[in-house]
């Protein structure tokens, strides 16, 4: 084997095997403990590895951060938000989740997506937009938003549904693609509605 032939070797060895320690290290601890137990340990130890995740949230399941982002510079999670998991986050740009934020499980949020390339290789080149999840949002389960999107404040996403425009603040929509279906109460009617869950 010639010099220049174990030099390729031994940089694509090099390449495919250095990680992100702290990405590692995060999945393993939020699979480790089990869901919807250890909340406060699992997100302690996120915090822990870098993660941004505000007074009072908790991650009650599994996160897996792909994609080539740093996500202690570009995921963010804010005051008390409850994220039930799995939640997989593709990360190429940022994401910010607001305060006061429910997710439920198997939700996938992605900032990455290709261009539709020529007929003899249609995916093509990669893209990247940030995801921004208003204050008060509600994601129920196995929700899909997609690169670009954001979600406003107060706003409701149905389970199943995915996001693939921008969501106006205090609606709820459904569906693929989501569609608007109906405003959602504000001021006074926001406080009955509290109240009734209390």
């Amino acid at each position: 084997m010639n010099i220049t032939l174990r030099t390729r070797i031994a940089r694509a060895l090099v390449d495919e095997t250095s990680v992100d320690s702290r990405r590692v290290v995060g999945r393993v601890v939020s699979h480790f403990l089990p869901p919807f137990g250890f909340n406060r340990t699992r997100t302690v130890l996120l915090r822990a590895t870098g993660l941004r995740i505000g007074v009072g949230s908790r991650i009650m399941g599994p996160l897996d951060i792909t994609g080539p982002g740093d996500a202690r510079k570009l995921f963010s999670v804010g005051d008390a938000s409850f994220i039930s998991g799995p939640l997989h986050v593709d990360l190429g740009a940022e994401v910010r989740i607001g305060n006061r934020v429910q997710i439920g499980h198997h939700v996938v949020l992605l900032t990455l997506d290709h261009e539709i390339g020529p007929p003899e290789d249609r995916c093509g080149d990669l893209t990247a937009a940030p995801l921004e999840i208003g204050h008060g949002v509600w994601i129920a389960s196995r929700v899909t938003v997609l690169p670009g999107v954001c979600i406003g404040n107060g706003s409701v996403v149905a389970a199943g549904a995915v996001v693939s425009r921008d969501v106006a603040p205090n609606t709820l929509v459904a569906g693929v693609p989501a569609r608007f279906v109906r405003d959602l109460p504000i001021g006074d009617g926001m406080a009955v509605a509290k109240t009734r869950s209390a």
